[in-house]
């Protein structure tokens, strides 16, 4: 067995799964497992440089764990102090930090880094089960009054809501999209390399086409579609929580995040008459299995006759 420090191997389980990961995959791997290294740094005493993996507790991912379930949400932000979200992560936060590491603790062991199987009996909470409150049409109207199409930034943020909740996408194909993926001849948005690294199209309303021309004219965006306001650099997760925070901050929707957004589209096109098989295709799922949980969502906002947001009436062939 070979004793490098735990920096070095996390290094060597990176470069490794470059080989076949998508960048995506790898982002989610790098930023997920920084976290656990920076709880070493803490537990330990020493930076990562210096910790073997051979010093490792046999109980540290339950350690970790442990200390992950008493964690405060966004208590690292630069803002905490100043927003009004209190509470613990939840559990489904908790479990994608973790599985994260579970595959990385397993790595050590498969290639003899470790002859410890840290994994071995650990046990993560269960899923949270949630129930999904969609947007109502005045939860987003309250959205919408916060952000004024006037100021660029504004108008950038709006798109990036809309694209979401008016087209379906995800935060992460908002993040990736390309100027040229907005095609106002044929009314089409094409998402490349969406989840899977799968490719589809998806209807632009005439909603959404609004909102994206105003901001081709103020942008004339080139390459990726939405960039930072201070650099020349396409926005990031961390630009995408930003503008979710400022909701938060700025209305009574305590409970919206982005996925939120794409919950309520797929809500609102079943009760608008939309059926099951292209709303698969136009969320880019692969099976049944996840799209028709909306088909109870819808029933269940219907009878309650909930205000859901309606989509532009292009979807539909009848209507609400």
């Amino acid at each position: 067995m070979n004793d490098i420090s735990v920096s070095m191997a996390l290094e060597a389980f990176l470069s490794n799964g470059q080989s076949y990961w998508s960048s995506r995959t790898y982002v989610f791997y790098k930023k997920n497992i920084s976290y656990f290294m920076d709880y070493l740094e803490s537990a330990y005493g020493m930076t990562t440089d210096c910790l073997t993996v051979s010093q490792l507790n046999d109980t540290v991912l339950v350690e970790y764990l442990v200390s992950l379930r008493s964690k405060q949400k966004y208590d690292n932000h630069p803002l905490y102090n100043t927003m009004n979200v209190n509470g613990l992560i939840k559990s489904n936060t908790v479990n994608s930090y973790m599985r994260a590491v579970k595959v990385f603790a397993n790595w050590l062991y498969t290639q003899k880094y470790s002859s410890v199987r840290f994994t071995e009996g650990l046990k993560l909470p269960k899923q949270d089960d949630d129930q999904i409150v969609v947007l109502t049409d005045d939860e987003v109207r309250q959205i919408d009054g916060i952000f004024d199409k006037d100021f660029p930034t504004d108008l950038r943020n709006l798109c990036i809501i809309h694209l979401m909740l008016d087209a379906g996408l995800r935060s992460c194909e908002v993040i990736a999209l390309k100027a040229k993926d907005i095609i106002f001849d044929t009314n089409t948005i094409i998402i490349n390399q969406g989840k899977g690294d799968k490719s589809r199209a998806v209807i632009l309303c005439p909603r959404l086409e609004h909102l994206l021309r105003r901001y081709f004219d103020v942008f004339n965006p080139s390459g990726t579609l939405f960039k930072k306001t201070t650099e020349n650099k396409g926005i990031t997760e961390a630009v995408m929580k930003s503008v979710f925070l400022r909701i938060v901050r700025n209305t009574d929707i305590i409970r919206v995040h982005p996925h939120l957004l794409r919950h309520t589209f797929a809500t609102s096109y079943i009760m608008g008459g939309g059926n099951l098989e292209t709303l698969r295709i136009l969320l880019g799922h692969f099976d049944y299995s996840v799209t028709r949980k909306y088909l109870h969502l819808a029933s269940q906002n219907q009878i309650l006759h909930t205000d859901i947001y309606r989509l532009d009436s292009i979807f539909f062939k009848s209507g609400y």
